[in-house]
């Protein structure tokens, strides 16, 4: 059996590295290898990263728009090529009642520089948002795990596929040679005249179907690690030495914990409940600080003649505003963000429902694959019991050669649900160790 195992290896890795001869090739002696390799190489992986950062960067932005700092500046400079007509009453200058004079006033080169220093003092509806993005934060960090294990959960199901195929085409490969033994002593009966053509047909059809089964098998496993290989970051050869039998005997487990779901739909609920409230808080007034720095220089012979001198003057104080919530759109969108909250409160309750029922569910399945197990065992030992008796009555001519091949098969397909609840113990086992690791 052992040399049969290092074929079936050593064909895989031929199929597996068909696309050429270049590619590294890479082993692994369990699926925790298989995370750890993908954890580093995985291009969703450092997409969650980058996540993290831009909801960190969310976080401290909010601080600053919470105080929302700004000096608006500006610097103008002008020539007054013709100066603007005023037009005074006559009489000040001795001229009859009702008329004007044309008088114009200012100086050709004007300069000006100003800044406005100014900030929020408190603004209720901005220190909120701090919060939200705090939460958010949270939520992205709790999605990114909750993406993480979802990665894992495949690779899970693609690990024991694999697996699975393995240890069918070691089963396919044994019975290949049986099947060329039947076909052996059929074809020595038939040159003895004590077999018939027939018999002959039946032997090589046998063999001709097991060596096809074969075929599909290896395809089968080309494809999952194809599948597989998506998630190693570059193409490479892949090879998984484990074997389904290694999990025959596990370790039991009783328990299992995973909050992320309800995690997540609390974080949602309260993101949604924080977003209400700093919509609520934009109808109430902001206090802020005001400010205006100005220089100004004057000249009639160019831009900041010498013979000029500088103007400056400045103000501070504070400054409350208020927006009367009365706009049709703030109004909506109030209303709006407490009825989100009503429905993302009522998910919060099924999420936590269904959490539990999620984390029952997995032992479920895993005692079930223990019982099948149980069976498939049983049943196997007794079909090859039976084989074994039928193969020697067959040598002996006791049996005819339909009842063999019908015997064979059974045996055949109950060595498959064997390893098939062997791969499902490990699936069952595996993703209950993922669910309890986050």
């Amino acid at each position: 059996m052992r040399r049969i195992h290092l074929m079936i290896l050593g064909m895989s890795i031929l199929i597996c590295s068909s696309d050429g001869y270049s590619q590294e090739s890479k082993a692994f002696l369990s699926i925790k290898e298989v995370f750890e390799c993908v954890k580093n190489s995985y291009y969703a992986f450092e997409n969650s990263a980058f996540q993290t950062k831009l909801a960190q960067l969310t976080s401290n932005t909010s601080i600053g728009n919470a105080f929302n700092p700004k000096i608006p500046s500006s610097m103008q400079v002008v020539n007054n090529i013709a100066q603007q007509v005023n037009f005074l009453p006559g009489q000040a200058f001795g001229m009859p009642g009702g008329t004007f004079k044309e008088i114009t006033m200012g100086q050709q080169y004007a300069s000006t520089i100003n800044a406005q220093p100014q900030f929020d003092i408190l603004n209720i509806a901005n220190l909120a948002q701090i919060k939200s993005a705090n939460i958010n934060q949270q939520l992205v960090e709790n999605q990114n795990k909750i993406n993480e294990q979802s990665v894992y959960d495949k690779i899970n199901a693609l690990y024991f596929n694999i697996l699975s195929f393995q240890a069918q085409k070691e089963i396919v490969l044994k019975n290949i040679t049986i099947a060329e033994q039947v076909k052996l002593i059929v074809t020595n009966k038939f040159k003895e005249g004590i077999a018939r053509k027939q018999d002959m047909n039946e032997a090589e059809v046998n063999l001709m179907m097991l060596q096809d089964k074969f075929s599909q098998i290896e395809y089968n496993t080309k494809s999952q690690y194809q599948t597989l290989n998506l998630f190693m970051g570059k193409q490479q050869t892949l090879i998984l030495t484990q074997s389904v039998k290694d999990f025959e005997k596990v370790d039991a487990v009783t328990e299992t914990h995973n909050t992320l779901q309800s995690e997540n739909a609390k974080l949602q609920s309260l993101l949604a409940e924080q977003e209400y409230k700093s919509v609520k808080y934009q109808n109430f007034p902001v206090l802020s600080f005001q400010s205006s720095l100005n220089w100004q220089n004057l000249s009639n012979d160019n831009f900041f003649s010498a013979n000029s001198q500088w103007i400056d003057y400045r103000y501070i104080g504070l400054k409350l505003s208020y927006d009367l919530p009365t706009t049709v759109q703030k109004i909506s969108s109030l209303e709006n963000k407490k009825i989100q909250l009503e429905i993302l409160k009522n998910n919060e309750e099924q999420a936590q429902n269904e959490m539990e029922t999620k984390n029952k569910l997995l032992i479920l399945e895993y005692e079930k694959s223990l019982s099948q197990s149980y069976y498939f065992q049983k049943i196997y030992d007794l079909k090859k019991d039976t084989y074994d008796k039928n193969f020697n009555q067959f040598k002996e001519g006791i049996l005819p050669l339909d009842k063999l091949i019908i015997s064979q098969n059974d045996l055949l397909n109950s060595e498959f649900n064997l390893m098939s609840a062997f791969a499902n113990i490990g699936f069952s086992k595996t993703k209950i160790d993922i669910n309890n690791g986050f």
